[in-house]
């Protein structure tokens, strides 16, 4: 009897850990899957970029992250995927807006064949046209830990925002699921009202075929670091570096003396939709400070990102 029972725990065992499944995409210069699990994701509209940015909340942790420009983004093919997600799934985002003027969209299930879905609205969550969040948890150029989940049986569909339950329905009419495509969009909007969409960046996608429930949510939350890196992703060290004045017009002072003595460090400046518009090579010297002509720029907002073989450093400006 001892050992049917054992056998009973071992089957069920295997099947919670086969059944219930994760594709962690981490957008460390690559749009795969790092278990190589998943497919990888499809550019929509404009290629974007791999750029290293600062994560607040994650104590000013630098990360790579992929950078989209408005009404791009990518595509998850859940046929290629083997029908991984089905009426039970949760999908956890970790993401930037630039701007939140109006309608911004986040999720398609539709292939661009609705407006229905997932938006951020002036800093609002919202499921359009069912419902909005009573508050506006996400701000720009802020980074937000955004959650999806849906729940088979009950069809009730959950959206949290840094793990606070800020929307939830119960989905009768299928907007949650994928249509006859199978494919699911990000940060792309619909043909039927199009451009209701803004640039940002993504530091990292993650998709279950069954739904988290709040209580691992907040976990997952309370420890964003561990959540948000990759276990296998490569970490430089980072250190500090300035740039003064911040607002600038024409010229900066570029603070390099958290760098090490005599390493090459390729400095760039990067625009809101990742593109690179200035970029050298600099060999770092004692208490190394130089000054960088923005003069040819346009306004806005700018990342300065520093990095040798073994430590980096990003700091944001804005040119005036």
């Amino acid at each position: 009897m001892r050992k049917s029972y054992l056998f009973v725990v071992i089957m069920l065992s295997s099947f919670v850990m086969y059944g219930q499944s994760v594709l962690h995409y981490e957008f460390n210069n690559s749009l795969t899957d790092v278990n190589g699990n998943g497919p990888e994701l499809t550019v929509l509209g404009t290629d974007g970029v791999f750029v290293q940015d600062t994560l607040l909340e994650i104590g000013s942790a630098e990360k790579r992250v992929y950078r989209f420009e408005a009404n791009s983004g990518f595509q998850f093919d859940n046929t290629a995927a083997g029908n991984f997600l089905g009426e039970q799934y949760t999908i956890e985002l970790y993401f930037v807006f630039d701007y939140l003027d109006s309608w911004k969209r986040v999720v398609d299930w539709k292939t661009r064949t609705s407006d229905n879905g997932a938006y951020v609205y002036y800093g609002e969550l919202n499921f359009y046209p069912y419902q909005y969040s009573a508050d506006a948890p996400v701000l720009e150029n802020e980074y937000t830990y955004y959650v999806i989940t849906r729940n088979a049986d009950s069809q009730e569909l959950i959206i949290y925002a840094d793990a606070i339950n800020q929307i939830s329905f119960i989905d009768t009419g299928g907007d949650g699921l994928l249509s006859t495509d199978n494919m699911l969009n990000f940060f792309h909007d619909d043909l039927v009202v199009p451009n209701e969409a803004s640039s940002g960046a993504v530091a990292m996608l993650k998709l279950y075929n069954y739904a988290l429930d709040s209580a691992t949510i907040v976990q997952k939350y309370e420890d964003l670091a561990g959540n948000v890196f990759a276990v296998n992703e490569n970490r430089k060290e980072t250190v500090s570096m300035n740039a003064f004045p911040n607002p600038v017009s024409d010229n900066f002072t570029l603070d390099l003396s958290g760098f090490s003595e005599n390493e090459k460090i390729n400095i760039s400046v990067v625009n809101v939709i990742g593109i690179k518009v200035l970029q050298f090579e600099h060999f770092a010297g004692a208490n190394d400070r130089i000054s960088v002509s923005v003069s040819n720029l346009q306004s806005g907002i700018y990342f300065i990102q520093a990095e040798s073989q073994g430590q980096l450093a990003t700091r944001r400006i804005m040119i005036q």
